[in-house]
C-alpha cells in the first residue's frame, strides 16, 4: 500500500534569550506527515502532537550562560499554528476532507488571526 507523505514548512520570527545578541531570529519547521492521518480524529490528534513536539524542539536553544536550555513556547505555538494553517489550506485546495477536530482547530486559528 502506498502512503503519500507531505511536507509542511512553517516559519516564525522570535525574540528569545538566545536571540538577544542578534535581535530577531527566524526559525523554520519542516515536518513530513502522512496525509491519511487527517481522515480521522485520532490521526489528526497524533499529527498535532507530533507537530507540537517538533515545534518545541525547533524553538529550544541551549543557553551557556544559564547552563541549560530554553524553550520559547510562543515560538512553538506560532510554528504549530502556521503548520496547521498550511496543512489545512493544502488539503482544502486538494478537495480532501479532514477530520472534524483538525478542521475545528484550523478554523479557530484562522478566525483568531483576523
Amino acid at each position: 500500500m502506498f502512503k503519500s507523505t507531505v511536507s509542511v514548512l512553517a516559519a516564525a520570527v522570535l525574540l528569545s534569550p538566545a536571540a538577544f545578541a542578534d535581535g530577531k531570529k527566524e526559525v523554520t519547521l519542516s515536518h513530513d506527515y502522512d496525509a491519511a492521518l487527517l481522515a480521522s480524529d485520532e490521526g489528526a490528534s497524533f499529527l498535532l502532537t507530533e507537530l507540537t513536539k517538533a515545534a518545541k524542539r525547533t524553538c529550544t536553544s541551549r543557553i551557556p550562560a544559564y547552563g541549560g536550555v530554553y524553550t520559547d513556547l510562543a515560538c512553538a505555538d506560532s510554528l504549530v499554528m502556521a503548520a496547521v494553517k498550511e496543512i489545512h489550506a493544502a488539503q482544502t485546495a486538494a478537495g480532501v476532507d479532514v477530520a472534524p477536530s483538525f478542521e475545528r482547530i484550523a478554523l479557530t486559528q484562522l478566525a483568531s488571526a483576523d
